[in-house]
C-alpha cells in the first residue's frame, strides 16, 4: 500500500514540475487571437436632400473628424439625407435620448420645443448683415441658449446657414411707404407678426406649401424668403420682384447627442468640437456663396426683378416688438450680447 501511494505521488509531482512548459505555450499550440479593433458607429441626418449644402456639410462633419482623429478606435460613419429616418423634432428627440441618431442639422423653431429662448436665433432685424451674423457667432452670442440645451442633451457644435431673407413680390415696392399696401405672408410665429405688422405690412400666416397659389389667385401679394426657397418653389414665376430687405438671416445648428458625445474618449470629443466648428464655416460660406449665384441666374433665365431696399427704417419700426419678444421669453441677454458685438 506505502509503495503504491509513493508511486502515485511520484506522478503527480512530474506532473506539477512539467505545468510551467505547458502554461508557456510549446511551438505547436496555436496563439490566441489578437483583440478585434473598437469601433465607434456615429449617424448623422438631415431633412433637406443630399445634394443641399446640409448634407454636404454633414459629409464635410465626418471627413474632417477622420483628419482630426488619430486615436485607435476605428469610426463607422452612417450619414441620411432627406429626413429618412426621422424629422428636425425626431432628430432632436433622438440626439436627447442617446439613440437612433448622433448628430443633425436643426432649426432653432424646432429647438424651441425644449427652450423657448432658442426660437430667437432665428429673429427678424437682429443682425445688420452677414458680416455682423457672421461675428456674432465667432462672439458666440448663443452661449446661453447652448448651456440649456446641453443641460436637455443636445450640443451645439457649429452654427450654419447664411441665407438672407428677402421680400418676395408681385408688387414693385421701393419704400417703407408702401409697405401698407402689401398683403405678405409671414411665418406662423407671433414674433414675426408682431415684426412685420410694425413695419406697416398686413402680416398674414398661411401654410408654406399654399402661398404659391395664394399669390397665383390674388389673397395674398408677397412672402418673405431666401434665394433656394425663391427658386425651389418657383416664386418667381408668380411674384417677380425681389425686393432687398434683408430683414433676416437664417441661422441652422449642427446639433450632437449629448450622451453619445459623453461616451467618447476624450481625443474623438476634441475631434468632433474642431470638425463642428469648420465644418458649420464651410456650412456658411457655401450657403451665402451659392445664394448669390440662384440670384443671377433667376434675373439671367427668369427673368427676376432685384430692388435695391434701405431697411434702417424698417428695422427701427419692427425693433420694439423684438424687443418685447425677447424680454418676455427670456432671450433678452442675447439679444444684447448681438447688439455689442460691431
Amino acid at each position: 500500500m506505502k509503495r503504491t501511494l509513493s508511486a502515485l505521488a511520484l506522478i503527480a509531482l512530474a506532473a506539477t514540475l512539467s505545468l510551467p512548459v505547458f502554461a508557456g505555450g510549446s511551438k505547436d499550440t496555436a496563439p490566441s487571437a489578437a483583440p478585434a479593433p473598437q469601433t465607434i458607429k456615429l449617424v448623422g441626418h438631415t431633412m433637406l436632400p443630399k445634394e443641399h449644402v446640409y448634407y454636404r456639410t454633414i459629409e464635410k462633419f465626418a471627413e474632417l473628424v477622420n483628419q482630426y482623429y488619430k486615436g485607435p478606435v476605428k469610426i463607422e460613419w452612417d450619414l441620411h439625407h432627406s429626413g429618412d429616418i426621422g424629422t428636425e423634432k425626431d432628430a432632436i428627440e433622438y440626439m436627447i435620448q442617446g439613440t437612433a441618431i448622433d448628430f443633425s442639422i436643426i432649426s432653432p423653431a424646432w429647438i424651441a420645443n425644449w427652450d423657448k429662448t432658442a426660437s430667437f436665433i432665428d429673429a427678424p432685424f437682429i443682425f445688420k448683415s452677414v458680416d455682423h451674423w457672421n461675428k456674432c457667432i465667432d462672439a458666440d452670442v448663443f452661449a446661453p441658449i447652448q448651456k440649456t440645451m446641453i443641460g436637455k442633451g443636445v450640443r451645439f457644435i457649429g452654427y450654419g446657414g447664411g441665407g438672407v431673407r428677402n421680400i418676395i413680390s408681385k408688387k414693385e415696392i421701393r419704400t417703407i411707404d408702401q409697405f401698407p399696401t402689401l398683403q405678405m405672408r409671414v411665418q406662423g410665429s407671433p414674433l414675426h407678426q408682431a415684426a412685420f405688422s410694425a413695419t406697416g405690412i398686413k402680416a398674414t400666416p398661411m401654410d408654406y406649401m399654399e402661398v404659391y397659389n395664394a399669390i397665383k389667385t390674388g389673397v395674398l401679394d408677397a412672402l418673405e424668403n431666401e434665394p433656394a426657397g425663391l427658386q425651389g418653389m418657383k416664386f418667381y414665376e408668380v411674384a417677380p420682384y425681389y425686393i432687398l430687405t434683408a430683414h433676416q438671416i437664417t441661422t441652422r445648428i449642427l446639433g450632437f447627442s449629448e450622451k453619445k458625445f459623453q461616451s467618447l474618449p476624450k481625443d474623438l470629443q476634441d475631434a468632433v468640437l474642431k470638425a463642428g466648428k469648420e465644418a458649420s464655416a464651410f456650412h456658411r460660406k457655401t450657403e451665402v456663396a451659392e445664394g448669390d449665384g440662384i440670384l443671377k441666374l433667376l434675373v439671367e433665365k427668369n427673368g427676376l426683378k432685384i430692388i435695391p431696399f434701405d431697411n434702417t427704417e424698417m428695422r427701427r419700426r419692427a425693433m420694439p416688438a423684438v424687443e418685447k419678444f425677447a424680454k418676455d421669453n427670456g432671450a433678452f441677454e442675447v439679444l444684447e450680447a448681438i447688439n455689442a458685438v460691431n
